[in-house]
């Protein structure tokens, strides 16, 4: 076989033969012998090699007597001889890809540390990276555009905060004109409060639009300069380089994530007035709070794009998966509850791969993330809560806490623990973190049955599905800390709720389970524009969350129709 950029058909009638691998090294030594693979004449040290050697043991040799007495020329002008020296040994070319180790190689290193890897000649395999190099180009392009989209947004929060602290300011002094002049020292705090808390925001932004500049950069120079070596032809060049970036890629992208994610803020701030002020002045209460909020997107449509789906059945699974609760623990992670095989399970949304499982004692009903890397999961054959400890690669029991009651599904906010317990009627349990009892709302025909429950991102309110017995139809509600509620849902036209998860813009998705759909409301329960999850055919939704760092949503519902188990989780991405 004729090696790519060493040998032509071009014939020289010299018989003074050469080898032409010495030849690219500059050396003239005699020929011994010739590969019909290769094409080439061999010296005696390599046409020993070439016998031994992994790459070309098999190849046909002919000794000094049977060898062709024409020379094949080396191409000057045709040939792109590899430039790029090995790190490792210096003055050794960059000639092998080890497509083990993902790694460019010279020959020592292949000799040395790839004796059982399958090794390319890059000459041999260099002009087949046209789709490898497409696929490399539309990440560098959609990282590029990702950054650009976050110093766009960053900029725009800037300026809206910058509006809202002046709103924020004028409200202050406003107020400040109705009270007498012990508000002087009152108002000079608020100010500073207000421009503490832009000032974090801002620093926040800051962050996103320097390192996303900083990574745009790099994305582009490196882009630039695979495009000049596409342009110029210079395949072996251009597939060195190309390995070189594709991993420092794969890092770039986490630090995208993980920079929106560490760095994420509000986009305005209020100041909440205190009506009560002139009645506690003497008490020195203060008269307002700088509270902050995003702004509601309740009147603008979403568009939710389908990505694919991940399988939730483990090799280990003795029974169908039937995925009633689950959390995202991290950007790339999500933890499930499987009801049907009584087990907790950890699965990574990048790769579908299953990273971790646990065994539970009975069937586990909902999940939800605490802090310090904690898990709270409902186990409601045994009236308890299950506390669970969970790594990138594994899941452990910790404690139990005794509810005491069937309990369902649970949220979490400021070090307490809402547990929605019971059918016919249904209630909620408020516990600390120790299990002791803080509160119980049971008010008559509060709920039927709560299927899932969480808090509000300004953490004032609780949202709730509530199933009623006969099926019929269902409710969502909207509850004060008081046990009071605040709002209501009902629709005939959409049965058995299941699953809720409010969006960064404080509209909620709710999971109709045996209607087969999901409806997008506003914080006041009016329906909202979705578009996207109309053409989906889901089956039996039952719990949904959302990865607000890189603005997934995540569904599992049947993945076949009139199966109630055997569930899988859609993926969509959201705009």
């Amino acid at each position: 076989m004729e090696v790519s950029g060493k040998v032509t058909s071009t014939l020289k009638t010299n018989l003074n033969l050469y080898c032409i691998t010495c030849d690219t090294d500059g050396l003239k030594e005699p020929a011994y012998g010739f590969c019909q693979d290769c094409q080439e004449h061999l010296c005696k040290s390599c046409f020993q090699h070439h016998r031994r050697s992994k790459l070309s043991r098999n190849h046909v040799l002919l000794d000094k007597d049977a060898m062709p007495t024409q020379q094949m020329a080396v191409d000057d002008v045709n040939a792109e001889v590899i430039t790029d020296n090995c790190t490792n040994h210096r003055d050794k070319p960059l000639e092998f890809y080890c497509n083990n180790h993902k790694t460019v190689a010279c020959y020592v290193c292949v000799t040395l540390e790839h004796k059982q890897c399958k090794v390319d000649y890059i000459p041999d395999v260099s002009g087949n990276v046209s789709g490898e190099w497409i696929d490399l180009n539309k990440k560098m392009e959609d990282l590029v555009k990702k950054c650009e989209n976050n110093i766009m947004k960053a900029s725009a929060a800037t300026k809206q905060l910058e509006q809202s602290r002046g709103k924020v300011v004028e409200d202050i002094r406003l107020l400040r004109k109705e009270i007498n002049d012990r508000l002087d020292q009152m108002e000079s705090m608020m100010i500073k409060e207000a421009e503490a808390v832009v000032n974090t925001a801002n620093y926040k932004l800051e962050n996103i639009q320097v390192a996303c500049e900083k990574i745009a950069e790099e994305v582009k120079r490196s882009q630039s300069f695979l495009n000049s070596l596409k342009e110029a032809k210079k395949q072996n060049k251009l597939f060195i380089v190309m390995k070189n970036v594709t991993p420092r890629m794969m890092t770039l992208e986490s630090e995208e994530i993980q920079i929106v994610q560490d760095n994420m803020t509000y986009d305005t701030i209020q100041f909440d007035r205190n009506q009560k002020l002139l009645d506690r002045l003497k008490n020195g209460e203060k008269f307002g709070t700088i509270s902050t909020y995003r702004k509601s997107s309740e009147d603008t449509e979403i568009c939710v794009n389908y990505e694919r789906s991940h399988k939730v059945t483990f090799p280990s699974d003795k029974e169908k998966s039937s995925v009633i609760g689950m959390v995202m623990v991290s950007a790339t992670q999500i933890v499930i509850a499987d009801y049907g095989n009584k087990k907790i399970k950890t699965i990574d949304v990048n790769t579908g791969s299953f990273l971790s499982e646990k065994t539970l004692s009975s069937a586990p009903w909902d999940v939800i993330k605490l802090p310090q890397n904690k898990l709270a999961v409902t186990l409601p054959d045994e009236k308890c809560l299950q506390v669970m400890s969970y790594t990138d690669t594994s899941l452990s029991l910790d404690h139990r806490i005794d509810v005491g009651e069937w309990c369902y599904c649970v949220a979490y906010s400021q070090g307490k623990l809402v547990v929605g317990c019971n059918y016919n009627p249904g209630k909620l349990v408020i516990l600390g973190l120790d299990g002791q009892l803080k509160q119980v709302f049971d008010t008559p025909r509060l709920f039927d049955g709560p299927e899932k429950i969480i808090i509000s991102r300004d953490e004032k309110f609780m949202y709730a599905v509530d199933d009623n017995s006969d099926r019929k139809n269902g409710k969502c509600i909207k509850i004060d800390w008081q046990g009071n509620v605040v709002q209501r849902f009902e629709d005939q036209e959409y049965v058995f709720p299941k699953g809720i998860q409010e969006l960064e813009d404080g509209t909620l998705l709710v999971c109709f389970y045996d209607s087969d759909k999901i409806v997008r409301l506003s914080s006041s329960f009016r329906k909202c524009e979705i578009i996207g999850l109309e053409k989906i055919d889901f089956r039996y939704p039952k719990a949904v969350t959302y990865s607000k760092s890189n603005h997934k949503l995540y569904v599992s519902c049947s993945s076949q129709r009139g199966c109630i188990s055997n569930y899988t989780i859609k993926v969509f991405n959201v705009k």
